[in-house]
């Protein structure tokens, strides 16, 4: 999940953030959450999705399966932020760097888009590349069924192109931090006239959010998915941040 972000706030973020690579000039940092957002992906797939699709495995072939399945989801979150980044170079905005974290990542730019069609283009960069990834990701399920390869490779890809399919979905929705925010706050700028005005709306929608995600945690937490319930809770509490 993603929020396009002016540079004044990038310093308060990279005190708890670790440099990792600069790849096109552009700084990548890992924040600490990055680690348990895997973590947890990990336990979602390892301990429900993948028993459904193909039981009676063992726990430790369930295990390195669900880590390269967690592995592969973030690096796809990833390539949904460099998304971002290109489409902000393209439209000649200075990229000051990327932070992978828990919310999937952040973009930090030299200044915001100059108008509701640049930030609109941004902003929708990112659904569009997970989009194409859920597209790739079925294609490679499909041919793991026609290959008749280990009906665990298939289920992987199938958990790779559901997850990012998701991502694109939930990022639409119009609310900060997540892209379809910066949609309405685009829309709404656009009609008004007013960034203000946008801003309001859209940060109130993302407040919004994070009450509901919270609710759905306490809802999962009672129906003892204890993992669901984690990454409901810790997005809602990051969403109201």
């Amino acid at each position: 999940m993603t929020s396009l972000t002016a540079t004044l706030r990038l310093g308060r973020h990279r005190a708890h953030a670790h440099a990792v690579a600069a790849p096109a000039t552009v700084p990548v940092t890992i924040a600490p959450s990055w680690a348990l957002g895997i973590v947890l992906t990990a336990w979602i797939v390892g301990d429900a999705l993948l028993p459904d699709a193909v039981p009676d495995r063992s726990l430790v072939v369930y295990a390195a399966t669900a880590v390269a399945t967690a592995a592969v989801l973030a690096l796809t979150l990833a390539l949904h932020e460099a998304a971002h980044a290109l489409a902000a170079y393209r439209l000649g905005i200075e990229v000051q760097g990327i932070t992978l974290s828990f919310l999937g990542g952040r973009l930090d730019l030299s200044y915001p888009p100059a108008s509701p069609r640049d930030e609109l283009r941004v902003a929708m960069a990112g659904p569009l590349a997970s989009t194409l990834m859920a597209l790739v990701a079925t294609l490679l399920h499909i041919a793991c069924v026609v290959a008749d390869l280990d009906p665990l490779f298939g289920a992987a890809a199938a958990v790779v192109a559901i997850a990012n399919m998701l991502v694109a979905v939930a990022n639409c929705v119009p609310a900060l931090p997540l892209d379809g925010g910066r949609v309405l706050h685009a829309i709404a700028w656009r009609l008004t006239g007013r960034e203000a005005v946008s801003v309001r709306l859209s940060a109130g929608a993302g407040r919004a959010l994070g009450v509901t995600l919270v609710a759905l945690a306490v809802v999962a937490s009672a129906a003892a998915d204890t993992a669901v319930a984690m990454w409901l809770a810790l997005l809602g509490f990051s969403v109201r941040a």
